[in-house]
């Protein structure tokens, strides 16, 4: 989903197997789907270990955040 654009919002990927994801990040599944809805509450390790598990270079992850997060502050202008 990452690579192929398809992912604009952290939300876009709650569907990939969101329990055994936030198992392996060592989180709890509604916490887990809290940080996807407000992705700037993503420690470091959390967005490290998803790109391990998605297995995809951290800096892709972490470019869908910030743009996510500048959206989010220009509608609050």
């Amino acid at each position: 989903m990452f690579l192929a654009n398809t992912v604009s919002k952290m939300k876009d990927i709650e569907e990939i197997e969101p329990t055994n994801i936030a198992k392996a990040l060592g989180i709890n599944h509604s916490r887990y789907i809290a940080k996807l809805n407000n992705p700037e509450e993503f420690k470091f390790k959390h967005i490290q270990g998803l790109a391990n598990l998605l297995n995809i270079d951290i800096q892709i992850i972490i470019d869908v955040i910030k743009k996510e997060l500048a959206q989010v502050k220009k509608k609050a202008r």
